[in-house]
């Protein structure tokens, strides 16, 4: 969503307040893409924040929520999950950019990072493919439906929580470490 700072510009007003979700699949230009198996569903980013006039210098800060969805990593169940984040960006029109920050090298770089920068266009910003590519890096790699959750039978499987496989009777060996156990079952035999 394009913010409107004009009247931040002007000095009209010392802070510009947002509060709107949107969907990552509409988002354009260059960002990280979310994990292959997380789904966030349509205005499943909420953004709550402010871009403020700090002594001349404009920020923007901002608390994001983001609500997904994915399978637990054990037993495949679908799980649906949310996590939180504070990102803020420092606000640059283009003569702050070249006034001030004349130090740039030819890469673009500054203080080793320009990621935390945003640019007006018009009056406006588009925080929304960073928002998207800190949410992409801020995902868990990981999530269990439940803490405990026992996963899958590695022999047939089934899911170990519903208590339908027959294979935990059974001692299930590994084909790869079979031959571990021969050396176990002569041992005790001796």
């Amino acid at each position: 969503m394009k913010l409107d700072l004009s009247e931040l510009l002007n000095g009209k007003r010392s802070a510009v307040s947002f509060d709107y979700a949107f969907d990552p699949t509409q988002v354009t230009g260059d960002c990280a893409a979310m994990p292959d198996d997380v789904t966030i569903p349509e205005n499943g980013i909420r953004v709550r924040g402010e871009a403020v006039d700090s002594f001349g210098t404009l920020m923007l800060r901002a608390d994001v929520t983001v609500s997904y969805e994915t399978r637990c990593a054990r037993c495949l169940d679908p799980v649906s999950r949310e996590f939180s984040f504070r990102m803020e960006r420092m606000v640059l029109t283009g003569r702050e950019t070249e006034r001030e920050f004349s130090h740039l090298t030819e890469d673009g770089e500054w203080d080793g990072v320009t990621d935390d920068i945003l640019y007006v266009n018009e009056g406006y910003v588009d925080a929304d493919a960073d928002i998207v590519e800190e949410a992409a890096l801020a995902v868990p790699t990981f999530d269990l439906c439940e803490p405990d959750c026992p996963g899958l039978c590695p022999k047939c499987g089934r899911k170990l929580r519903d208590g339908g496989c027959e294979c935990r009777e059974e001692k299930y060996i590994n084909p790869q470490f079979a031959v571990l156990q021969t050396l176990l079952d002569k041992k005790k035999e001796d």
